[in-house]
Parts: C-alpha cells; structure tokens; sequence
C-alpha cells in the first residue's frame, strides 16, 4: 500500500507551493520560522500571519496546530516546497495504515479492509488534501478523528481507561486540526445505537462522554480568545437557502468521489432560484437516502457507514455558516471519505466471495484508473503554481482564479495581461465580495500601468462594495495621492487607520501621502511605528530615505525662519 502511495503521489517530491494559501498561510507567514511558547499557538488564529492585523482582522478559524507542524517542516526543510509535500505525504500514509487496522477491526476481514483502504489511499479526490501543503488540517483532522473513534470502542468495549484518555486526548489533538472533529461526537452517539457490542446503562454511556465535553468547552474559550468570535464570518445565502440546497451539495461531493472525472479545485455557488434543477434533485437524494437506510435496516455496519459519512460531511454544507468561497471542495471529503470506506469495505467483502474473474477484474480496473487519474493530477495540476493557474483559468474557466492569476500577472510586471483575463470576466455573475475583488485587481492593474485616472475609479468601486476591507481603502488612498489630490488621500487612509491602526499597507501609503506635501516629520512618525522586520517586505527603508532627504531642508527652513 505504501509503495502504491509512492508511486501515485511520486511527482509531489519536486512540486511547488500552490497559489493562494501556501503562499499565505506558509511561504510569506514569519510565524512559522520560530518556536514559540504553547499558550502562543494555542492563542494563534488560522491565517492570521502577521501579528501587527491581529486586531483588525479576523478570519475567525482556529487551527493551532497547524502552525507547530510548519515549524517543524520549516526546520527540517526550510522553505523548501517538496520537503513540506513530503510531510503531508507521510501523513497521508500513516492516516492510510490506521485507516486499514481500523477497517479489520470492525469488519475482521483482511483482504476487503486493504482494498477499501487502496482505494482511500490513491483515489483522486484525496489529491488535493495531500498535494496541495495548506490543506494539511484535513489529513490530521482525520488521523486524531479515527484514533479517537478506535480508542473510544477499545475503551468501552474492553473497559480499558488508558483508552478512554487517549481518545480524549487525540479528540483535543483532532479539534485544534480543524473544527470538522467534532463530528466525533455524534459518531460516538451513533456507535452506541448501532455497533456497540457492551450494553451499558444510560449513565455509564453519559459518563464516557464527558472528557469530550470538558475538552470542548476549554476550545470554546481559547477559539473566542484567539478569534473573536465562536463562529467563522460568513456572507453565505439566508438559513432555509442553505438548508434547503443542502442535499444538492452532498450530491455534488457523491458525484466527486463515485464519478470522478474533471476534478479541479471548484467554486460552486448557491443556485440563484428554487426552481431550477438543482432543488428537486436534493429532494429526490433525500428520498433516495430514506429508501437505502430502510432496504439496509438489517446491515448496521452499512448503516453506520452512510450516516458516519453524511454526519462527518456535516460542516462543509455551510448550514452553519463559513467563510469560504466555494460550497464544493475536494479536500473537504479527506474526512468524510473514511467512514464511506466502511461501506466500501463490507460492498469489497461481498465481491470477493463471488470470487470470479469479473469481480476481480472490476476491481483490478477500479484502481488502475484511479491510481492513474491521481498521478496525472498530481503530475499536471497540483505541481506547481503555474500549471495550476493556467488549468484552473484556460482550461475549467474558473473564476476564482480569474481573479487570484491576474493578481498575480500584476505582481509579477504584467498588468496588461491582467486586465486581459479581468475583462473577459467582467459580465459573470458575482457576490459583493467578488465585485469588491474584482475592482481592485482591476485598479491595482491600471495603477501600475501609471493610468491613475482609471485605477482611481476602480478603486473607488471596491471600496463602495467592500467598505471594511483594509486592503482597498489603502489602495485607494494611494490612487488619490498618485492623482495629486493629497487631501483625500490622507482622508482616506487615516479613516481606515483608525479601523486597522497596525496596518502596514495604510501606513507606508499614508507616509507617501505625507512626504507628497511636505510632511516630513509625520511621515517619519508613521514609519516609524512598523516593526522594522517588515520594513523589506514592504520597502520601508526606501520610504524612510525619502522622509530623511526631506527633513534638513525643513530643518533649514525653520531656521531661516
């Protein structure tokens, strides 16, 4: 199984870090390249990289643990891209191997749980969680999740405590992964009405889950602490749209995992009515559903197999608001896709007792393609940034990327392709967070461009959409000092100022605004106050020299004076 891995994940070893959140969250995040004191990671919000936005912005997800396996990586490989990647892939491996002694301990059939196991391990929608390095938390969410399920069933089956303290202890471990383990909770519950072979009374039962509760209550604090909030913020449809489309969405990730073809990384929005396909589709899934669980009353293992995997899948159909950008995500099936392996594992053990050259060549033929089709993804889609981008733009046409490639044609000193790709996206439909996006990469281009007329206007309508993004209130304010209006320019940046006053953006724009009418000394003032660590990311010390060229001819004016 591991050399199959190997083999299937083999273009990883030279792969790059992908766009958006390996850059984000690892390349460019400082944090990592330290040790720091425990209470620090555990007050340590996700995605927040720089401790100068901490208290301006919030992404409002936890995932401390997160940071500790970067800093690690960062020690062991730098900020080399395949060493990250090869991390993941031996996590993926390890999550594999629990995966399988798992499976032979609830089914006790060798042979089905390895191949149940085989097709977890190479199918291709579990590339993205493996390949792309940010998408770690899946991959541990999932290895603490089923350790905790393991060692709950050992504890309560065997009556061993030393079980129950591991469970609880790999339940905490699960939860500062991502908040998709606390969906053991439920599984737990369910493992009790279906599977348990133990019975014991109701406050036995009630007791045993009690260690979860106390570790649930001590995240609530440290996440409010860290966050600002208990739940991550949203501008996702009203309450009935999401639970009314919800079964749509499972429909769309069944479809990824037992009809896998054209995968890419998706942005799937809500449909804009109720009257289009998509609603009485989910209707028709649930029907169907019922009907499965009623046909296959008598077969708990399959029963626990599909509501485990339905209950797991829970937090990504966004009935409890997130916020992220896409409904459909493939590395968000990491998870729910080892209790579907359950099914799959008792679905293997009836084919291989027909024992017939079919069955086996069906499955034979099942992971050929999707070992193949895992290794050309791995090869072409997930290897670097620019294949990534250009699949993602040329060849699915994915907004999203768009977007992210354009802003990404301008840093590198190519505006006029950016507005190119930006144009042909200019009549697809958007949320007022993508028009705000949308606008701003668009000013951003013309303004290097040096067309500060037309990257002002741009810049004037992200912020009209987006008023509380920081980012294009800088941008904005820079545009108007670009334009020679000093005044609104300030105006705008000091406003913002006072919402993000750590802003390095704001304040390196508003010391040009100020060196632009002779403010020499506040300009130094507002400099001044930047951590000097990040004076080369934003090329302060450039700034600074101008501020210095500056203040002895206003020192000999005053003199004069």
């Amino acid at each position: 199984m591991a050399i199959l891995v190997f083999l299937v994940y083999f273009p990883t070893f030279s792969g790059e870090f992908l766009p958006v959140d390996d850059n984000r969250l690892i390349k460019n995040n400082r944090y990592i390249r330290t040790l720091h004191s425990p209470i620090s990671y555990l007050l340590q919000e996700d995605g927040v990289t720089h401790e100068f936005d901490a208290r301006g912005y919030h992404t409002g997800y936890y995932r401390p643990l997160l940071n500790l396996t970067y800093f690690i990586d960062y020690k062991l490989w730098g900020l080399s891209a395949p060493g990250f990647r090869v991390t993941n892939l031996f996590l993926h491996i390890i999550c594999c191997f629990i995966l399988f002694h798992f499976l032979q301990f609830l089914i006790n059939d060798r042979s089905a749980a390895l191949l149940a196991t085989l097709i977890f391990a190479i199918h291709p929608v579990n590339t993205e969680a493996v390949s792309w390095v940010a998408a770690r938390n899946n991959i541990l969410v999932t290895i603490f999740s089923i350790s905790c399920l393991f060692f709950y069933i050992r504890g309560w089956e065997e009556g061993r405590r030393l079980s129950w303290i591991v469970s609880a202890l790999t339940f905490a471990l699960g939860i500062l992964s991502k908040e998709m383990g606390f969906m053991v909770i439920p599984l737990l519950f369910l493992y009790q009405r279906l599977l348990s072979r133990t019975r014991r009374n109701i406050h036995e039962e009630l007791l045993s889950y009690l260690p979860f509760i106390v570790v649930t209550v001590a995240y609530v604090f440290l996440r409010k602490a860290a966050t600002a909030t208990y739940f991550s913020p949203s501008e996702m449809a009203g309450f009935w749209n999401r639970v009314c489309f919800a079964p749509y969405v499972i429909l769309w990730n069944l479809r990824l995992i037992f009809l896998p073809y054209g995968l890419h990384s998706f942005v799937v929005d809500y449909p804009p009515i109720y009257l289009n396909w998509q609603f009485p589709a989910g209707l028709c899934y649930a029907g169907f559903l019922g009907i499965f669980i009623w046909k296959q009353r008598k077969n708990r293992l399959m029963i626990f197999s599909v509501l485990s995997f339905h209950i797991a899948l829970f937090p990504t159909l966004n009935i409890i608001p997130t916020s992220a950008i896409t409904l459909v995500s493939m590395r968000w099936l990491y998870f729910p896709m080892v209790f579907l392996s359950f099914g799959i594992a008792q679905g293997a053990r009836g084919l291989l007792k027909i024992n017939s050259f079919i069955a086996r060549g069906i499955i034979c033929s099942t992971l050929v393609y999707l070992g193949s089709y895992s290794y050309i993804l791995n090869r072409s889609l997930w290897y670097n940034e620019d294949n990534f981008l250009k699949q993602e733009v040329l060849g699915f046409r994915n907004y999203y990327y768009y977007i992210n490639y354009a802003a990404l044609l301008t840093d590198t000193g190519r505006p006029d392709m950016a507005l190119a790709y930006l144009e042909k996206t200019e009549s697809f439909p958007k949320t007022r967070q993508r028009q705000g996006q949308w606008f701003n990469n668009m000013g951003a281009a013309y303004f290097r461009l040096r067309n500060y007329d037309e990257s002002l206007k741009n810049f004037l309508k992200a912020v009209e959409y987006c008023p509380n993004e920081i980012e294009y209130s800088s941008n904005l304010g820079g545009a108007y000092t670009a334009v020679g209006d000093y005044a609104k320019g300030a105006f705008v940046l000091v406003e913002a100022l006072k919402l993000a006053p750590h802003s390095v953006g704001l304040r390196k724009n508003l010391a040009v605004n100020f060196i632009e009418t002779g403010r020499y000394e506040d300009a130094e003032i507002i400099l001044g106050n930047i951590p000097e660590k990040e004076w080369e990311n934003y090329g302060i010390e450039k700034i600074m020299e101008r501020v210095r060229l500056g203040l002895p001819d206003l020192n000999g004016r005053r003199e004069g004076m």
